[in-house]
Parts: structure tokens; C-alpha cells; sequence
């Protein structure tokens, strides 16, 4: 025998059903109500047992239709078995639809809404603690919730510790499961030193999302030992733990953004004190930066006029040495002419006296230019000096229109290399001082245009 394909299977399966169910009355439930943006309808027509999956196109939908159509409400619907050939699914065409009654599902539920609202299990609501340490989360390990939880906590909070109870969170099981976990809490809440016990699974269908509709773990929940957050699917419709939790979540996320709240608001303020102290730190730190600018600078001003001062001291010193040496001369030359005339008034001879008078006389005059010479050369030199201590000055110098740069640290600026674009500098000129930020900075130093 030929093997089938795949096509060729499920299209002998619709032609069979179909064929065989070309028209047919359904009884069940409605669950899964959703209106497309192309105006079919599609829900599923459910029992205690099984689910079919519907669709009204939006030739057969009319607004009486539209206003009796409701989750849980229970219907007969005339339609024909269709297959779906792409994924292999089998659906009903639903041509007419009628409402009898409201579905026994919804009905209980209402009922379970009813007796948690007057036993009193809707009020005395407890508040989560600001700061919890340790947070037991009852969920499934391996769907959406629990990363969603982890990665906001984990990025809001580093000093939460989370316990993660392992359950199933739809099917069978889940029920059981769910209660003992519940047990569990109520057991070692002490020894584990708990704070917060969360419920959550991420969204789904409200068939997927019933078993929190039950009215056994609805109680336990609200009994938990321990302050309790619902935080199951996404807040379209609340389920009856949603209504017995002290704290009810829109979405897990939203659970552990609850949780962090204070610690977030306490890192908002750590963080503006921090910002606030170094605000101040600077602003006492450019206070005293500029105070030790001033300081230094008066320091040095005080150190060239001592530096002028010894200078000039040694000026006058020098002065009165070359005096005194002056004076030693003209002694000493005053000695060796009296000695001299003293001689030729001894020497009677007219001529020897004349030619030493002569001699005399030459040795004065050369004596006196010699002197004046040297005198003037040696005033020369201690003008000299005093116009180079005098160029030497701080004040002098900016007066002629220099001035000294230095940056915030008082390190003086003497190539471009010593500072950066947008560094703060500081200009010390003859009358005060200027603050400026560099913008650019040239490669070769600029002509200085010294023409008035």
C-alpha cells in the first residue's frame, strides 16, 4: 500500500467530516470569547469533559448575536464541522446560535464570590512589609512569571532573597500542588524567616488561568501565615484569588515592582544625598582652591620684593666698596704724589724740576680721566643692574602688558601641551585676573603685535 502525505490525510478527514457532519446541534459553554478586527467571532463550546473550538463568520454575526454572546454563557449552536487543512484542526462553522442560561461554570463562580464576600474573606487586607528580605514565590519554574520576576528584582533590588516553590499552574495536577505549597508556607514561614508569599503565572486563556477560580485554594490563600500578592495573568478578568490576596498585581511584573517600591525610593534618596554632598564637596573645594590661589599669589608677590630687596641691598654694598675703593686709590695716588713733588723739591735742578713737574701734571690728568672713567663705568654697571632687578619684577613685568597663567591645580602654563580643551585657566595680570575656558589651542605659538 502507498503511504499517505500529510495533505492527503487531512484532506480525506475533512471531506469525511464534512460529509458526515454537514449539519449539527452543539451544546456547551462559552469560553475564550474573542471578536477579530476582521469581524469573525472565535470561541470555544466547552463542558466538564471537552472543548470545541467556533467560529461565526461575520456574514452569519448580528448585533442581537453580538449582545448574547458572553464567557460562561451556556448555548445551542447549528452548525457544520469544518477542518482547518494548514494545522490539521477541526472546528464548527456556527450558522445560529441561541442562549439558555447561564453556564454552570460561571454560575458557581459567582456563587464562590458570593460566600468569600459574606464569610468576611474580602476585608482585613495586611500590608506588605516596606523592606522584606525573603520572598517565596509559588509558580512554575519554567514559564514567563517567575523571569519576569527575577529580572525586575534583580534590577531593582539586590538585597531581596527569592524562594522559588515549584508547581504546576493549569491541568490536573495543579490544584493539589498549588494547596501544598500554600502548606508548606504556613509550616516554615518562621524557620525561613519569610515575608511575602506571591502567586502568579503569567497570562492566558481564562480556561488556563481557572484553576485560580478555585474556591479550596482561594480560602487557603487567604489563611496564608504570612502577607500574600496575587499577581495571575493580566488583570482582564480578577479570579477569586486576585480578590482574597492582600495585594492583587496587575502582572507578575507588576508584583515585584510592589515589592521594590521602597527600596527603589530608598536608592532615589541615597543617590540625591549623594549628588547633594558632592555638590557641596565641590563647592567648598573651589572656595578653597581659589582661597590658596590667593594665598599663593600674595606669597609670591611678597617673595619677588624680598627677592628686589636683597638685590638691591647688595647693590648699595657694592656701591660702598667701590667708594671705599675710590678712595683707597686717591690716597694712595695723593701718597705718591706728595712723595713725588717732595722729590723734585729736593731735585733743584730747573729742568728736572720742570720735566717732573710735567710728569707731574700728566699723571694728575691721566689720574683724574682714569678715575672719572672708572667711575663712570662702574655707575654705568649699577644702572645697568638696577634697570635688570627693576625688569626682573613680577609687577614690572605685568605692567608691560605679560601676564601668568596657571590652571585650577596652580601649575604655571607654559606651553599648550600643559592644558586641555574646555580645562578653566586663570590670567594673573598687573590689575586683577581673568577666568577663562580654552576652546582651541594652535600648534605654533601667535606673532605678538607690539605696535600700539
Amino acid at each position: 500500500m502507498k503511504p499517505l502525505s500529510v495533505s492527503e490525510v487531512t484532506k480525506q478527514i475533512k471531506d469525511l467530516l464534512e460529509w458526515n457532519f454537514s449539519e449539527v446541534f452543539v451544546e456547551g459553554e462559552i469560553s475564550n470569547l474573542k471578536f477579530s478586527s476582521s469581524k469573525h467571532i472565535y470561541f470555544n463550546l466547552v463542558d466538564s469533559k471537552s472543548a470545541l473550538k467556533c467560529v461565526i463568520f461575520k456574514s452569519n454575526v448580528s448585533e442581537s448575536i453580538k449582545k448574547q454572546l458572553t464567557d460562561g454563557q451556556k448555548v445551542i449552536a447549528l452548525g457544520r464541522l469544518g477542518v482547518y487543512e494548514p494545522y490539521g484542526e477541526y472546528h464548527l462553522i456556527v450558522s445560529f446560535i441561541q442562549g439558555i442560561g447561564d453556564g454552570l461554570k460561571y454560575k458557581k463562580l459567582e456563587e464562590d464570590k458570593k460566600f468569600l464576600l459574606e464569610k468576611g474573606y474580602l476585608e482585613n487586607k495586611r500590608q506588605l512589609p516596606m523592606f522584606p528580605k525573603r520572598v517565596i514565590v509559588v509558580t512554575s519554574p519554567h514559564g514567563a512569571a517567575i523571569k519576569d520576576i527575577l529580572n525586575i528584582l534583580k534590577r531593582r533590588s539586590s538585597g531581596l532573597e527569592i524562594i522559588i516553590y515549584p508547581t504546576t499552574v493549569q491541568g490536573d495536577n495543579a490544584k493539589k500542588e498549588i494547596l501544598e505549597a500554600i502548606e508548606f508556607v504556613n509550616k516554615n514561614y518562621l524557620r525561613l524567616n519569610l515575608d511575602v508569599c506571591i502567586l502568579t503565572r503569567g497570562g492566558g486563556s481564562i480556561d488556563d488561568l481557572w484553576v485560580f477560580n478555585d474556591l479550596d485554594i482561594a480560602i487557603a490563600y487567604k489563611n496564608c501565615a504570612i502577607p500574600t500578592i496575587s499577581a495571575i495573568g493580566h488583570q482582564i478578568d480578577q479570579t477569586l484569588c486576585d480578590l482574597v490576596a492582600d495585594i492583587a498585581a496587575e502582572t507578575p511584573s507588576a508584583a515585584a515592582e510592589l515589592l521594590t517600591k521602597a527600596w527603589v525610593s530608598a536608592n532615589e534618596a541615597v543617590s540625591m544625598l549623594e549628588k547633594a554632598i558632592l555638590s557641596n564637596f565641590k563647592r567648598i573645594l573651589n572656595l578653597k582652591t581659589y582661597l590658596l590661589a590667593v594665598v599663593w599669589s600674595e606669597r609670591l608677590v611678597k617673595f619677588m620684593n624680598n627677592y628686589i630687596e636683597i638685590r638691591m641691598l647688595k647693590v648699595d654694598n657694592l656701591c660702598s666698596q667701590i667708594e671705599r675703593q675710590m678712595q683707597n686709590i686717591l690716597f694712595i695716588k695723593d701718597k705718591q704724589l706728595k712723595y713725588t713733588k717732595s722729590a723734585i723739591i729736593h731735585q733743584h735742578p730747573i729742568n728736572k724740576l720742570h720735566l717732573q713737574k710735567q710728569t707731574y701734571l700728566r699723571y694728575k690728568d691721566s689720574l683724574i680721566t682714569s678715575m672719572q672713567k672708572i667711575l663712570f663705568i662702574k655707575k654705568h654697571s649699577i644702572e645697568n643692574l638696577e634697570s635688570k632687578i627693576n625688569a626682573l619684577s613680577p609687577h614690572n613685568v605685568l605692567k608691560r602688558g605679560f601676564s601668568i597663567t596657571y590652571t585650577q591645580d596652580n601649575k604655571i602654563v607654559r606651553s599648550n601641551n600643559d592644558i586641555e580643551i574646555g580645562e578653566t585657566i586663570y590670567t594673573r595680570l598687573a590689575f586683577g585676573s581673568i577666568e577663562s575656558i580654552v576652546s582651541k589651542k594652535h600648534l605654533v605659538d601667535a606673532k605678538i603685535n607690539t605696535k600700539n
